[in-house]
């Protein structure tokens, strides 16, 4: 009897350490959802968006700087392409993928990422778009790196599978903005973004998709700054105007008979000219009788001038007072002279003024930085 009574004490300690654990969030079961990668469809007029969808048990507490991570086993890890009206909300199921490399495996994470972050990237690509997903699965000494990429359209077939390497970068296509009109997400808990959003050019929004957990955390509203913060307008729009200005210099320098590499190199002058493109630095040539006091002398034989050596220098030198555009380049070894070498380390380490002295005359040289 008393052995009886002591085996149901023990079970009832155990039941009740595991309720605990679960109550206090030390052992649980999750699900989280959210949206990623937005994208305008090649017409302007459907968006594409990758959905996903994970579960799985937690267990540890998984504070970062405070405790050891928590460990999770992820039961499911569904991914879905999908096709969304913006003007009536349809939602349409272009394909889905139901496992990840994430399956069945114990990960230690921190909470804030505990079913692992993902980074992809959709691009529209003829009548379907291109499909990258990655992520990165903490390992020791250094973490797994795994793809899914490939090309989804409307014929069908092979959809792509799950690979362990890189597959290039994710960062969001010019396409994400079409027509004035901004696709962008919003964060959520996990890694897993809560929402779709579209964004006028006046900057109005509003909401196209929302996971279960935006209520919780936009419902108040979605702040101006945070959709602030998220958009790439400014930077896709900078990067078409520059594209489309040097395709119409590059034009109209062929117009007047350059070929394309003298018409590209004029093109690009202009566009520095123009603010679109950062100055190069120059570098001025003034003769003088002596040189400052504590200024490094390098003398440059003639023969190195004439063999295409040091081209900025003599330029310089045959135009004084004149700012000509400068590099190191050229500023090789000569047989066993290293005199090259010598400047261009003296250059590269920031002193922006010494003298040279060709054939017998002294030229001091001052670097130019806009």
């Amino acid at each position: 009897m008393l052995r009886k009574i002591l085996i149901l004490l023990c079970a009832g300690a155990v039941l009740a350490a595991a309720f605990g654990a679960w109550a206090t969030g030390l052992v649980g079961y999750e699900r989280h959802s959210g949206y990623f990668a937005p994208v305008w469809d090649a017409e302007g007029e459907s968006a594409y968006v990758l959905k996903r969808e994970t579960a799985g048990f937690v267990w540890g507490l998984g504070w970062e700087h405070f405790t050891p991570p928590a460990t999770s086993r992820v039961t499911s890890d569904r991914f879905e392409l999908l096709r969304l009206d913006p003007q009536t909300g349809d939602v349409e199921l272009l394909h889905s993928w139901e496992e990840s490399p994430l399956l069945t495996r114990n990960l230690d994470h921190y909470r804030g990422r505990i079913f692992n972050t993902i980074a992809a990237k959709l691009e529209p690509a003829g009548e379907g778009v291109e499909v990258l997903i990655r992520m990165d699965i903490p390992r020791v000494p250094q973490s797994e790196q795994w793809s899914l990429k490939t090309l989804w359209d409307p014929s069908g077939g092979e959809q792509g599978a799950w690979e362990q390497s890189y597959a290039g970068p994710a960062s969001a296509p010019d396409a994400v903005l079409r027509g004035g009109r901004e696709l962008l997400t919003l964060p959520g808990p996990e890694g897993f973004d809560s929402a779709v959003l579209l964004v006028e050019d006046d900057g109005s929004h509003r909401v196209l998709l929302r996971a279960p957990s935006f209520r919780a955390r936009y419902g108040g509203g979605v702040p101006d700054a945070l959709v602030a913060e998220r958009s790439s307008r400014a930077r896709i729009e900078r990067s078409r105007e520059f594209s489309q200005v040097q395709e119409e210099l590059v034009a109209r320098y062929r117009s007047q008979g350059l070929n394309e590499g003298e018409a590209t190199l004029k093109a690009y002058d202009e566009m520095q000219a123009l603010g679109y493109l950062p100055r190069d630095p120059t570098i001025l040539a003034t003769p003088v009788e002596r040189a400052p006091e504590g200024a490094r002398v390098f003398q440059i034989p003639e023969l190195y001038i004439r063999s295409g050596l040091f081209q900025d220098i003599a330029r310089a030198i045959e135009q004084p007072g004149k700012e000509v555009k400068t590099s190191t380049g050229d500023y090789l070894q000569y047989n066993e002279d290293r005199l090259g070498p010598r400047l261009r380390e003296y250059r590269e380490a920031g002193n922006d003024s010494f003298v040279v002295e060709v054939e017998g005359r002294l030229y001091l040289m001052e670097t130019k930085r806009p």
